[in-house]
């Protein structure tokens, strides 16, 4: 990386060589795929760890980056092994806290949370006991919650408008249709009182 300062901002600035990353990059997979062995596993296994400091994973996730990074598919298996072993990497467990923040914080529900969980590398039966988590809540008065909260901010626009935005908002977080109209007519009629 280069230094430069920008006189605009009085701040000094770096500058990122796009070629000399790509080099980079080439260097450790042409190094990763020379592993064999304890030491391929070993260093496979250590990728994987760096990742998981970051943030908590999926096994498929992991396996994904590993593959990125030129690892071969029998040291990936092993290390991931190992570490499901040491319980570090735990996909029911990590499939439960993302939909119960997910629904939580965003107000995700039904296809919109098995949509994430898919794009997280989640195997489906893993999936399926992880909904289970939201399964009790009630949908409605989460849903009416989001409209109410959306609808504060929409005082200028016309009821069309904010029909319109308002179910796209329930059907983007995984709301079934019926629900959406049922909801949003419901608190655009108490509104309109």
């Amino acid at each position: 990386m280069v230094s430069f300062y920008d006189p605009d901002e009085h701040v000094k600035k770096k500058r990122v060589d796009r070629e000399a990353q790509r080099k980079r990059r080439e260097k450790r997979r042409e190094w990763a795929s020379s592993l064999e062995g304890e030491e391929a596993v070993s260093a496979a296994k250590e990728t994987a760890l760096k990742q998981l400091d970051r943030q908590d994973r999926s096994r498929g996730e992991l396996e994904a980056k590993l593959k990125e990074r030129g690892y071969q598919p029998e040291a990936i298996e092993e290390a991931l092994d190992r570490l499901v072993e040491a319980d570090l990497v735990n996909d029911e467990r990590y499939a439960r806290m993302l939909v119960r923040t997910r629904h939580n914080e965003r107000g995700l529900v039904g296809r919109a949370l098995v949509e994430q969980l898919r794009r997280k590398r989640i195997p489906p039966h893993i999936i399926e006991l992880a909904l289970q988590e939201v399964e009790e809540v009630d949908t409605e008065a989460v849903a009416r919650d989001l409209v109410e909260r959306r609808l504060r901010s929409m005082s200028g626009l016309d009821r069309d408008k904010q029909f319109r935005r308002l179910t796209s908002l329930l059907a983007r977080k995984g709301y079934s249709l019926g629900l959406c109209f049922s909801v949003v007519n419901s608190v655009l009629a108490e509104d309109s009182m």
